[in-house]
């Protein structure tokens, strides 16, 4: 059993896996980041009364770190703008959006690995 008893979760919002972003370009779009947060949202929810902090931290593209945030504080608000994202329609349709057989094998890893963490001897 694994015991994750923190008084709050503390996030350093970046967007450097932006796919605009020049340094890293991943390919985290804005609604990944929506999605990121609610997981986080959703953790802090069950294991510390929902005490969350989120900081801006960084990302490099001009054009795309203000889709990315607001796609962030809009999760965290539970309040939509209706501002669109220009990009997500092209990002969506980007290849490889789908896990790769690699990919899994490596999640498939971690899980069992985390698995053994509790296990005697370990």
């Amino acid at each position: 059993v694994i015991e994750f008893d923190p008084d709050l979760i503390l996030v350093a919002s970046g967007f450097d896996a932006s796919p605009q972003d020049p340094l890293a370009r991943q390919m985290v779009h804005s609604e990944g980041f929506r999605m990121m947060t609610a997981a986080v949202m959703e953790t802090a929810r069950v294991t510390c009364d929902g005490r969350l902090v989120v900081v801006h931290e960084g990302g490099y593209s001009k054009a795309y770190v203000p889709f990315c945030g607001l796609a962030v504080v809009e999760q965290l608000s539970g309040f939509n703008t209706g501002v669109e994202d220009p990009f997500l329609g092209g990002y969506r349709t980007m290849p490889y959006q789908e896990l790769q057989p690699h990919q899994d094998a490596a999640i498939a890893e971690a899980e069992q690995n985390l698995a053994g963490v509790g296990a005697p001897g370990r």
